[in-house]
């Protein structure tokens, strides 16, 4: 093993990626490493000036793995919580974020994620959370999240699992708690009360008790729903 790959950066790069690739693996999401989005090259471009980016336009560390629809880049924050150093490293993974479009459909394009990891005992600290909130709320070219690591290594999985809970990782429709009828039905007598017509709150308790339907394609019906009720 090199120095190169033993390092500190490399270690925490490792770890993290295989903590992301666990999640998804979890979900029955597939996996595949994608080492061109984290490239200097873009697509379809030969090794030449104006098909590449220089080393110090682009984040030090970098992996890119396509998960599901969403191509996702991993890469570091520096070690000191310093705006200025955000700031830079902010534009670097734009940068980076540019060359793993060029891979990617237009369609595609717009699932672009980039995961940037705070160092170690960055988690719960006032300054840390307010240089991330900054550098999430940098949307250009791709959305960017920040995870923010606990101190004890031995917290990483439980950390991560929150962390995911906000990202494209997250299952709210998921969960081993029992649910009763009830809510449904008074969803029914509901909209008797406030005039809706029965066939509206009909639809979505058929909707909602759909245990094939995919979960985005259920909001499209809902809101569907919902509107041929306005138009009448």
């Amino acid at each position: 093993m090199n120095s190169i790959t033993s390092s500190p950066a490399q270690y925490a790069l490792d770890a993290s990626e295989r903590l992301l690739v666990n999640y998804a693996a979890d979900l029955d999401l597939s996996i595949v490493s994608k080492p061109s989005y984290a490239g200097r090259i873009f697509a379809g471009g030969s090794d030449t000036p104006s098909a590449r980016l220089e080393p110090s336009d682009l984040p030090n560390q970098v992996r890119g793995v396509q998960i599901g629809r969403y191509a996702v880049l991993l890469t570091l924050l520096p070690e000191a919580p310093d705006e200025l150093g955000i700031i830079e490293v902010v534009r670097r993974v734009r940068n980076q974020c540019v060359v793993a479009r060029s891979f990617l459909s237009p369609a595609a394009s717009l699932d672009l994620h980039a995961i940037l990891l705070g160092p170690r005992g960055s988690e719960g600290v006032n300054r840390w959370k307010a240089l991330a909130l900054m550098a999430e709320r940098d949307e250009r070219v791709a959305r960017k999240l920040v995870w923010l690591r606990p101190r004890d290594a031995g917290a990483d999985e439980q950390s991560f699992a929150a962390f995911a809970k906000r990202t494209f990782l997250a299952r709210p429709w998921i969960t081993d708690a029992i649910f009763s009828m009830a809510p449904l039905d008074n969803l029914s007598r509901a909209g008797i009360i406030e005039g809706d017509p029965r066939d509206t709150s009909g639809e979505w308790t058929g909707l909602a008790s759909d245990p094939d339907i995919d979960p985005d394609h259920l909001v499209e019906q809902l809101v569907a729903s919902w509107q041929r009720r306005n138009s009448t």
